[in-house]
């Protein structure tokens, strides 16, 4: 049973895998894919692990009710210290299980310590879950939009203005978010809430200087480094990128946990390690924050060093495979990084004026650090293709080769421009090729496909998983021959290259 399960949620993942890698158009980060941070190293760990979780009604567990956007109620929990000043307080988020007795536990915790008011709001506005897949269906789709307007009314309701720097300048707010609730935190702050500090444990780090050079306030990040999800080279991109952009951070892996570490208060109360010193790292963070009275942000310039065909061709240079997927690492990502900022880019690469010039043919994913750590938990590799066609069709297959499954996932659908920087996607087919036949083909449409069980199965579940929050793609770099893209919803960028 358990097998079955972890193949048919490896099947879901990777239906939406290829449909996102298929294509991608640039926009400021902040109009990227806002759904969560979650990976299929995430996903495999609560279905292997899965959690201890009370699940209680949110009229039971919230205390509060907030006026929010267009006539919706937001509830929350508040937790307040008598003994505190009144002026500093924390927004806490939840992970995807959404808002439950544990997040109230913890700000109960944090309000006792920090002597301020902490209030943890239902980003999913009125759902909680301990399911497994219907915690990820939450996660993804709850767009980062929403949940930054519904943060906003929570500011207000909190005494802080909507955008920018603080209504009273004496009053603090930092916002701490856990997995989902991490990512959605450090959005949030570089997107609207610039003053603010941000806490994110274990959650989808932002990688881009230009966004993260929005931040006034500064960054603590908590993570294990046996999380699967956030690999060492993502994280030393997260800290120096932080660094780069003049954010101060205070950004700790720690030895022998994996993802969502700190469970519950009680390990904090009783002192288990490493869950008392990250707890103890974010309200010393937390404390020096409300305390402070300097701006977090030095002043940051940023000039091209390198030749544009310079950058470009250092990155091309250092990898192994020059039209197929290559392992991620920190040199790797930061060259690619090197050239999405100084390289020569196509002028508003959403556009069709722009793209459609460059975009029929095939491309070839050649970096996707979370491809590549996603396929080498599950014992195997992915080649992933797709096929630009100049009427505006696009087929996408992926090459597996796994264990459990060998041949080929297949999407195809149509590809438009929404804006000068944001291309939008419709996949609305999905198919198999099962083939342990090295030179074997996939089948290059649905037609193609021998009517079985099988095949109504697999266009059913890719249907279900072609979802509204996955239909946009923002572009970093395009030129004739290379494509970059942020996948945000991983903390991560992908990489693709036209075959000459």
């Amino acid at each position: 049973m358990v097998s079955s399960y972890v193949a048919f949620t490896f099947l879901c993942i990777a239906c939406r895998l290829v449909g996102s890698l298929a294509f991608s158009s640039r926009v400021s980060s902040s109009s990227i894919l806002t759904s969560w941070s979650s990976s299929a190293a995430h996903i495999l760990e609560h279905i292997v692990s899965p959690p201890t979780l009370q699940v209680t009604s949110l009229d039971e567990l919230t205390n509060t009710c907030i006026p929010g956007p267009d006539g919706v109620e937001i509830l929350a929990y508040t937790a307040t210290n008598n003994n505190g000043d009144g002026k500093n307080a924390i927004i806490l988020l939840h992970e995807f299980f959404g808002l439950n007795p544990s997040i109230v536990e913890k700000a109960e915790l944090l309000a006792k310590d920090l002597g301020c008011t902490v209030i943890a709001p239902d980003t999913f506005r009125g759902t909680v879950t301990d399911f497994v897949p219907k915690a990820i269906w939450l996660a993804l789709t709850t767009p980062q939009d929403r949940v930054n307007d519904d943060l906003d009314a929570v500011c207000r309701y909190l005494g802080f203005d909507e955008v920018g720097s603080n209504a009273d300048s004496a009053k603090k707010l930092a916002v701490v978010g856990f997995c989902f609730g991490g990512g959605k935190a450090i959005r949030y702050t570089t997107q609207r809430k610039r003053d603010a500090a941000t806490v994110v444990f274990y959650g989808s780090p932002v990688t881009d200087v230009k966004e993260l050079q929005q931040l006034n306030g500064p960054v603590c990040g908590i993570f294990g480094n046996q999380d699967a999800q956030f690999p060492s080279s993502l994280l030393d991109n997260f800290q120096s990128s932080l660094d780069d952009a003049g954010v101060d951070n205070d950004i700790r892996v720690y030895d022998g946990v994996g993802h969502a570490f700190w469970k519950d208060v009680s390990q904090v109360e009783s002192g288990d390690q490493p869950q008392a010193d990250a707890y103890n790292q974010c309200t010393t963070f937390l404390r020096d924050f409300f305390s402070s009275s300097k701006r977090h942000v030095a002043d940051a310039t940023h000039t091209a060093q390198t030749l544009t065909s310079t950058v470009k061709d250092k990155f091309l240079d250092s990898l192994d495979r020059p039209y197929d997927l290559n392992q991620g690492s920190k040199e790797r990502t930061g060259l690619l990084n090197d050239m999405i900022q100084n390289g020569d880019s196509i002028e508003h690469p959403g556009s069709l004026e722009s793209f459609m010039p460059v975009a029929p043919g095939r491309w070839r994913v050649i970096y996707a650090p979370h491809m590549t750590t996603m396929s080498g938990l599950a014992g195997g590799e992915f080649s992933v293709q797709y096929d630009l066609n100049d009427d505006g069709t696009i087929v996408s297959h992926a090459k597996c080769n796994f264990p459990f499954f060998k041949g080929y996932l297949s999407v195809s659908g149509t590809y438009d421009s929404v804006n000068n920087e944001v291309c939008r996607v419709e996949f609305d087919e999905a198919w198999l090729k099962a083939s342990s036949n090295e030179n074997d083909e996939p089948y290059p449409k649905i037609e193609s496909v021998p009517d079985s069980m099988l095949k109504s199965l697999i266009r059913t579940i890719g249907k279900a998983a072609f979802i509204e929050p996955f239909a946009v793609f923002p572009i970093s770099f395009l030129d004739s021959e290379t494509i970059v893209f942020d996948f945000e919803l991983l903390g991560t960028r992908i990489c693709a290259r036209k075959e000459q």
